[in-house]
C-alpha cells in the first residue's frame, strides 16, 4: 500500500486502463473452457482499452520532474528564520531546472553530487551575498558531515518505508538497471516482429503498441523521479539548516534540539499545549510602550493571581520581570515590565532598556492609546528592533503584537457598553476603534502580526475585556515566540559549551600524540639478552 502512495493520478489511471483488459481475459479464458464463443464476444475489450491508455498517454502529458513529488512539500518549520524562509524559493527554483532524472541515469553516482553540489552553490549566494568565496568556505567541518548525515539517514528511512525490496536489492544490481532497461525493450521489440511474421494483420496495431510501450516507460520514470524529489527535497533542507548555522554543533545536537520540534511543527494542528511541552525553555514577553498609554495598567490587568514578581533583568536597571501563567499553557512564561518613553522621542538610556528587554523577548506587546495619533517614538521603537534583527540573521525576530489601551475614550466618548467587536463593526463605537485599527497596521505595516483593542482602566471596571481580546492573541502566537525561544536557547548553549568542547578536543589530541610517541619508543627498545 505505501508503494500505491507512490504513484500519481495519471499513473493510478494509466494502470488500470492497462490492467483491466488484463484481468478481464484472465476470468474470460477459465470460463471460455466451458463456454465456447465467449472470447470472441469480448475481443473488443484489449483494443479498446488500449486506444483509451494511447489517448490518455497522448493527451495527459507526464509532469516535469519539480511537479511530480510527492509527500509534504519543503515548507519552513515555525523556527526558520525570514532568511531561511526566503531561501525555500532558491531550491524549489534550482529543482525545477533540473534534467528529468530516468531509468537509464537513476544509477549514475556521479549526479547526485552534482546536483547537491550545484544547491550548496545557489544558497550560498542567497546567505552570503556579495561574496566571492566558495560554497564551503564558511562552513566548519561538523556542519558538512552534519548534512551528510542527516540526508542520508532521513533517505534510508524514506527508502525502507516506500521502495519495495529495497533492503533486498543490492548496488550492484541497481547500477545494472539501465542495462535491464535497455534489454527488457529490445525483448519487447523482438516478441513483437516476431508475432508478426506469423500474423502480418498485427502490423495495423504498430502505432498502438508503440505508444503503449511509451507510456510504461514514462511510468517507470514517474517512479524514479519521485525517488529523486524526495532525495532533493531532504538534501535542500538540511542544507538551509547548515547555512543558517544551525548545524554547527553536529548533527546528534541538532536532531536532539529541532527534531522532534520540526515533527511536531508540522502534525501539531495547532495544538500549542502540545508544543509548549516540547522544550522546557521560557517564552519571554516584552510589554513597550509610551508614559500613560496604558501599559502599567495592561501588566496589572494580566497579572491578578496569575504573576509573581521575580527580579530585574539582569542587563537593567529599570526592567521589572514576572513570571506569567497563561491558562492551557504548561511552560513558564517571563513578563517584561519596561520603562515608558516620551511621546516626542526615546532618549539613549530609555532605547538601551528596551532594546535589551526587546531583543530578549520572543514576543513583543506595543501599547498604544488608541485614542492617540502621536506614533512617533512607538515607529522608532520599532525600527530599531527591526534594525537589529535584520543584522542578526540567524535569530528570529520576535512577533510583535499592538494593543490599543483606552478605547473608552473613543467616539462616541460617553458610549460604553461593551463587549465590541472591532473587526465587524455596527455601531460608531466598534467603527472608531476600527479605524483605530487601520491606523495602526496603516503605520506599521507587516511589522505588527496583529492588533486587539482592551479597556484596562477603572471607570468601567470589566476584568474579561483583557482575557477575553489579548490572551487568545498571545495564545495564537505562542508557537511563534517559543520556536523564537527555543533558537535563542540553542546559540546560547552552542557559544557557551564551545570552549568545553575545545578544551575536551585538545586533550583527546594531546593523550592521542603521547600514546604514539609511548608506543613508538617501547617499540625502539632493544630486545633484553
Amino acid at each position: 500500500m505505501k508503494f500505491l502512495r507512490l504513484l500519481r493520478p495519471r499513473a493510478i489511471v494509466l494502470v488500470v486502463l492497462w490492467l483491466l483488459p488484463v484481468a478481464t481475459y484472465l476470468v474470460v479464458g477459465t470460463l471460455a473452457v466451458y463456454r465456447a464463443g465467449w472470447l470472441a464476444c469480448l475481443a473488443w475489450v484489449l483494443p479498446v482499452m488500449g486506444a483509451a491508455a494511447w489517448i490518455v498517454g497522448r493527451l495527459w502529458k507526464p509532469r516535469r520532474l519539480s511537479e511530480s513529488a510527492t509527500g509534504v512539500p519543503l515548507t519552513a518549520p515555525e523556527f526558520w528564520t525570514p532568511q531561511d524562509t526566503a531561501a525555500i524559493a532558491v531550491v524549489e527554483q534550482f529543482r525545477s531546472e533540473l534534467p528529468e532524472m530516468n531509468r537509464l541515469t537513476i544509477a549514475d553516482t556521479n549526479r547526485y553530487l552534482e546536483d547537491a553540489q550545484s544547491m550548496a552553490k545557489r544558497l550560498a549566494g542567497h546567505y552570503h551575498q556579495g561574496s566571492s568565496s566558495g560554497e564551503l568556505h564558511r562552513l566548519t567541518l561538523v556542519e558538512v558531515l552534519a548534512v551528510v548525515h542527516l540526508a542520508v539517514e532521513d533517505m534510508e528511512a524514506w527508502v525502507l518505508e516506500n521502495v519495495p525490496l529495497s533492503n533486498v536489492a543490492t548496488v550492484g544490481q541497481l547500477q545494472t538497471l539501465p542495462g535491464i532497461a535497455r534489454a527488457v525493450e529490445l525483448g519487447r521489440i523482438a516478441s513483437f516482429w516476431t508475432t508478426t511474421i506469423a500474423n502480418p494483420a498485427k502490423l495495423l496495431t504498430y502505432p498502438l503498441w508503440r505508444q503503449a510501450g511509451q507510456i510504461g516507460l514514462d511510468l517507470q520514470d514517474e517512479l524514479i523521479g519521485v525517488f529523486y524529489q524526495a532525495y532533493l527535497r531532504r538534501v535542500g533542507y538540511y542544507l538551509i539548516e547548515m547555512y543558517s548555522g544551525r548545524l554547527k554543533g553536529g548533527s546528534r545536537r541538532y536532531r536532539q534540539q529541532f527534531g522532534t520540534l520540526a515533527s511536531a511543527m508540522h502534525h501539531s494542528g495547532g495544538d500549542v499545549q502540545a508544543f509548549q511541552q516540547l522544550e522546557n525553555v521560557s517564552t519571554t514577553i516584552a510589554v513597550i510602550g509610551q508614559v500613560k498609554a496604558g501599559k502599567s495598567s495592561l501588566i496589572n490587568a494580566l497579572m491578578q493571581d496569575h504573576v509573581a514578581a521575580t527580579s530585574l533583568l539582569p542587563e537593567t536597571r529599570a526592567v521589572a520581570r514576572f513570571e506569567y501563567k497563561l491558562p492551557g499553557v504548561n511552560n513558564s512564561i517571563t513578563l517584561l515590565d519596561t520603562p515608558g518613553y516620551s511621546e516626542a522621542d526615546v532618549d539613549r538610556q530609555q532605547a538601551k532598556e528596551i532594546r535589551t528587554a526587546a531583543e530578549a523577548a520572543d514576543i513583543v506587546l506595543l501599547v498604544m492609546a488608541a485614542n492617540s495619533a502621536a506614533r512617533r517614538s512607538d515607529v522608532q521603537a520599532i525600527s530599531e528592533l527591526t534594525k537589529h534583527y535584520r543584522n542578526k540573521p540567524h535569530l528570529k525576530p520576535p512577533t510583535i503584537i499592538a494593543v490599543l489601551t483606552h478605547v473608552d475614550r473613543l467616539r462616541p466618548v460617553r458610549e460604553w457598553s461593551p463587549p465590541y467587536d472591532w473587526t465587524t463593526p455596527t455601531c460608531l463605537k466598534e467603527e472608531s476603534m476600527a479605524q483605530a485599527v487601520a491606523y495602526c497596521r496603516e503605520l506599521f505595516g507587516d511589522a505588527i502580526a496583529q492588533t486587539v483593542c482592551v479597556y484596562t482602566g477603572d471607570q468601567h471596571p470589566n476584568q474579561e475585556s483583557v482575557a477575553d481580546n489579548l490572551v487568545p492573541a498571545l495564545l495564537g502566537n505562542l508557537d511563534h515566540g517559543h520556536a523564537a525561544a527555543i533558537l535563542k536557547a540553542f546559540y546560547k548553549q552552542l557559544s557557551a559549551n564551545r570552549i568545553d568542547q575545545l578544551r575536551g578536543q585538545f586533550t583527546s589530541l594531546l593523550k592521542s600524540v603521547g600514546r604514539t610517541l609511548f608506543d613508538s619508543a617501547v617499540g625502539d627498545r632493544p630486545p633484553k639478552p
